[in-house]
């Protein structure tokens, strides 16, 4: 520990490498992440969460009555107009897998897998101790790879709609604020 903190240079500078975390205040199912330069202008990375249990929907409104056991993992390019650790406007294509585990409290269940095909653009900030801010925003594409449903005989009809919307395929809006640090 003495040694990182007196390395500044090596704790306090901007490198080839981001550690980052997009958080989700809402649901709180925060996603973790890591990206590395590939080209002066661009980077590849990857974007997690495992089994984080909520009552998060695969888009809209949560169901009160229902739970979610969410995993994503995205794969992110990122083109970067002025460098690719530095301030300046993005583009960022996201592919990627991702799988709900839904059940309501009257026992119905639905899991579904979708690939995940994400558009984005947005702007970085980047200081010189190597933290920054990326805001992202645009369309999601969410097609359905498999579902399976099970149903229950009392279920109610809100809830029923609610596991209908959020196992087909979808374009909805995207958006985020990752927070990283680069190294």
């Amino acid at each position: 520990m003495c040694f990182l903190l007196f390395q500044s240079g090596l704790v306090f500078s901007k490198g080839s490498f981001n550690l980052s975390i997009l958080p989700d205040p809402v649901f709180n199912c925060h996603q973790l992440g890591f990206d590395a330069a590939i080209t002066d202008k661009s980077s590849l990375g990857v974007l997690a969460r495992y089994q984080c249990n909520s009552d998060r929907p695969t888009y809209g409104s949560p169901n009160k009555d229902v739970k979610n056991t969410f995993s994503r993992i995205l794969i992110p390019w990122r083109y970067s107009f002025n460098g690719v650790f530095e301030d300046g406007f993005i583009m960022q294509l996201s592919l990627g897998m991702e799988k709900s585990r839904f059940k309501s409290d009257l026992g119905s269940e639905a899991e579904v897998t979708f690939m995940d095909i994400v558009f984005s653009v947005g702007y970085q900030w980047f200081w010189g101790n190597g933290l920054n801010v990326s805001v992202i925003g645009g369309p999601a594409f969410l097609i359905k790879n498999s579902v399976n449903k099970n149903l229950s005989q009392n279920e109610s009809s809100d809830v029923i709609k609610f596991l209908d919307k959020n196992t087909k395929s979808n374009v909805h809006a995207g958006v985020g604020v990752l927070l990283g640090w680069s190294f």
